[in-house]
């Protein structure tokens, strides 16, 4: 009895984590789209205020989570993460474009995956660790300038090292591979490489969170 109880368990927990995602992976996913808060709940026909809430807070309600989730995985987004049975939470939580199931993808498959023209996706790092660009720009010391540049992928050189070198610390690792063929990006995103975060007090808000081309 206690054996068919604690299967029924685990698979409500399993269904459970099947539609939940973290709002740190939420916050990062949206970046990765390049949409703002307004264009998402005009897409999946969910209030702003409903993904913000998504985005700062866990106990946010599961529906809404579900949907956003669902949204992200149509346009082929992967969410990322080591569950905690134990404690029921994520660690190395993320999210990444999908990648190819061979690399380098063959000619006629490629078409298929998203691809992207640089591998580190500044602006989606930014989300996931839940600041600012007024806090990053203080924090790694590069002008707000220089990281909206970064952020379009308009901007390399010291300051692109300085500013990858800044979110490595922080505990974010980049990732993406690079196909010398074509010169593009597969499988880019952004996850937390252990269960150690910092955190900003500044707030999370959509403006703070911009994910637009500066």
């Amino acid at each position: 009895m206690k054996t068919s109880f604690d299967f029924l368990v685990f698979r409500r927990f399993f269904v459970f984590m099947k539609s939940f995602a973290p709002p740190d992976a939420l916050r990062a996913a949206r970046a990765l789209l390049r949409l703002s808060q307004q264009e998402l709940s005009k897409k999946i026909q969910v209030t702003r205020q409903s993904i913000s809430a998504a985005e700062s807070d866990a106990s946010a309600p599961l529906p809404t989570v579900s949907k956003m989730r669902r949204f992200y995985e149509d346009q082929g987004l992967q969410f990322l993460g080591v569950i905690d049975i134990d404690t029921g939470s994520i660690n190395a939580a993320g999210v990444r474009w999908r990648p190819p199931d061979t690399f380098p993808p063959a000619l006629t498959e490629a078409s298929k995956y998203h691809a992207e023209l640089h591998g580190t996706m500044f602006v989606a790092a930014r989300c996931l660790l839940g600041a600012s660009r007024v806090a990053v720009a203080d924090h790694s010391a590069i002008s707000l300038k220089d990281l909206a540049a970064l952020e379009a992928g308009t901007r390399s050189g010291e300051a692109y090292h300085r500013l990858r070198s800044y979110y490595v610390q922080a505990g974010i690792e980049f990732m993406g591979t690079g196909e010398v063929r074509t010169g593009l990006y597969y499988g880019v995103g952004v996850r937390w490489a252990n269960s150690e975060r910092e955190f900003f007090d500044d707030g999370i808000s959509d403006k703070g969170l911009s994910v637009g081309r500066a």
